[in-house]
């Protein structure tokens, strides 16, 4: 028998990983989950961009050989020529990336370990996309460095980015297919309730 967990009890069990969970229970947390992650990314996003767009247009205005800014009803671009790291600096970024992704991580971990057992899988199955998504955040500044200097950009790291994002979503769909599975309907070797 499936174990029910109410929405305020995963807040409380968020590093509880024994147990099982049913799918009435899992589905709208999990949906609460992605609004805060989105919630919390945009806090941080917004005004990283914000500031990056704002620096852009600064240069624009002290360096208009180098700076084309195109705009029109519902429309405005800034292109500047030439490699310019500090529009977007490593710091901000690598701080989106771990607030988003250690809140994802933080918020879904215990609740798809105990879905997954609920199946009778092992919860091990939960890490399959994590391999690819960390590959391609760590090589995604590799390939924006490459895109800004003179030569050619290094287009291996743009295809193996592309392979992983691809493998990511393959995996993430295989995920959310066996969380969306029926519970096992008889007591497994992870329990019958929580």
């Amino acid at each position: 028998m499936s174990a029910i967990v109410t929405l305020k009890d995963h807040f409380k069990k968020l590093f509880d990983l024994a147990g099982r969970e049913d799918r009435a229970s899992f589905w709208p947390y999990a949906a609460i989950a992605f609004a805060l992650i989105m919630a919390a990314g945009m806090i941080i996003f917004v005004p990283m961009m914000s500031r990056a767009l704002m620096a852009m247009q600064q240069f624009a205005a002290q360096h208009p050989d180098q700076a084309t800014v195109t705009s029109g009803p519902g429309h405005y671009s800034i292109s500047i020529e030439g490699n310019h790291p500090e529009f977007m600096p490593a710091g901000p970024v690598a701080l989106y990336l771990a607030v988003t992704f250690g809140l994802a991580i933080l918020l879904y971990a215990a609740a798809v370990v105990r879905r997954l057992h609920d199946r009778g899988k092992s919860g091990f199955w939960g890490l399959m996309p994590l391999p690819f998504i960390i590959y391609s955040s760590v090589q995604m500044p590799r390939m924006f460095a490459s895109f800004g200097t003179a030569g050619q950009p290094d287009m291996t790291v743009f295809f193996s980015i592309f392979l992983s994002n691809l493998l990511y979503i393959i995996t993430l769909i295989w995920l959310i297919v066996l969380l969306a599975g029926a519970s096992d309907p008889a007591p497994n070797r992870y329990g019958t309730t929580v």
